[in-house]
């Protein structure tokens, strides 16, 4: 995770082209690494940040709102509570579309 945005940080912010596609897998990996300590709270709520406020990365078209909301809380605690509470809430939901097969569930 840490190497993709320093990837993406080599360029613009107002980047011409999408530079990737954030799926839901990525989101559910991202939460699952801090799930077993991997990724502590400061470093998921950065992680989310980083790409939320990217117009270069783009979101599986799918679950494009869906994923925009997961990250919009992960790295809005002062707004959505802190990320003890909102992340096992945003996982179990996120597992629930990808086990799904289908995202516009």
């Amino acid at each position: 995770m840490g190497d993709g945005i320093k990837n993406l940080e080599r360029f613009s912010w107002d980047s011409s082209e999408e530079l990737a596609v954030l799926a839901v897998t990525d989101v559910v990996s991202a939460l699952e690494s801090h799930t077993r300590g991997g990724l502590d709270a400061d470093g998921l709520e950065s992680w989310a940040e980083a790409i939320i406020g990217r117009d270069d990365v783009a979101m599986e078209a799918t679950a494009a709102e869906m994923l925009t909301q997961a990250l919009v809380e992960l790295s809005s605690p002062e707004l959505f509570g802190p990320v003890a509470s909102t992340a096992p809430r945003v996982l179990e939901c996120l597992r629930a579309i990808a086990g799904s097969g289908d995202e516009t569930d």
